[in-house]
């Protein structure tokens, strides 16, 4: 088994770029972007009721005052135009909304793949690591304090942030370091030197990616987009609604109800990291598990 010697870790190339990229987007956010990810953040059940109490109160309320100031031939006037735009304001909320979650849905899965992809390449690492010649059990262990560390210190920030974790950072530096002073041992045949440091590139670029994937926001003009239209919406519903008998209140007032919950689920799949529909870090966990039991080799 070869000596290896321990120094400074020095950072992976990946995350020096990621680091200035990240605090300028940070940087630029809005109060606008800060409160929709704000919300975001948010349990689906909290922002349905959010929704739901916002929507109700104000439109009750602007439903009594324009029955009380309106005259009821003018409410019938107004009933005939509010009818005649309700498909055409309806599909206008429907189109947005569905785009707006196909899109965010689309992200959510890239990073559940992400982190998927993560945790192969810590396999591959954990296998190529028993090779002849190498110190298998300094980079394995050095690799399950890595995978700790996202699991227990990044994990938690990537949810509240959506930016990585200093401590994780160091642990992946000192990997780095690890596999690549062990890969350029004369030790070391050539094909097991290169494929540690393409195991060891694989889990800095995916880890890159998931930090990239936290990161990034809802957009907020397609937001606001999908909220303004459903406020255009309820307040078509409730000028309908005017001219109509209780029953058909009931009616316009479910479709009310649907814009809260459409906007709810918009929300709740935007941050891959947070709130209730996040992505899951089982195959991490499931890749510490193994390194733990030595299924790749003992620690």
């Amino acid at each position: 088994m070869s000596k290896t010697v321990m120094a400074a870790p020095q950072p992976a190339a990946p995350e020096v770029s990621r680091g200035p990229t990240m605090a300028l987007g940070m940087g630029k956010r809005s109060w606008l972007g800060r409160l929709v990810r704000w919300l975001a953040g948010r349990s689906s059940v909290a922002l349905f009721g959010m929704f739901l109490a916002w929507f109700t109160v104000w439109t009750v309320a602007a439903y009594l005052v324009l029955d009380a100031v309106i005259a009821t031939q003018d409410q019938s006037d107004l009933g005939v135009i509010a009818g005649s735009l309700m498909g055409a304001l309806g599909a206008l909320f429907a189109f947005l909304t569905a785009f707006a979650i196909t899109t965010e849905w689309g992200q959510h899965r890239d990073a559940e793949n992400t982190t998927g992809m993560e945790a192969d390449a810590c396999i591959r690492l954990a296998w190529v690591s028993d090779s002849p010649g190498c110190d298998g059990v300094a980079i394995r262990r050095d690799l399950a304090a890595y995978v700790q560390s996202v699991l227990d210190e990044e994990w938690p920030t990537l949810a509240r942030h959506g930016d990585g974790c200093d401590a994780t950072h160091d642990r992946m530096s000192a990997l780095q370091y690890r596999v690549r002073h062990i890969a350029a041992e004369p030790d070391v045949p050539a094909s097991v030197s290169a494929d540690l440091t393409t195991a060891a590139d694989a889990i800095a670029v995916t880890r890159s990616n998931r930090l990239n994937a936290a990161a990034r926001d809802l957009p907020t003009p397609l937001f606001l987009l999908a909220f303004l239209s459903g406020v255009a919406l309820a307040i078509n519903a409730v000028v309908l609604a005017l001219h109509l008998d209780r029953g058909h209140s009931v009616a316009i007032a479910g479709i009310v109800t649907l814009i809260p919950l459409d906007l709810a689920l918009l929300l709740a799949i935007a941050m891959p990291f947070g709130g209730d529909l996040c992505v899951d870090a089982h195959p991490l966990v499931r890749v510490l598990g193994n390194l733990r039991r030595g299924r790749y080799g003992p620690l």
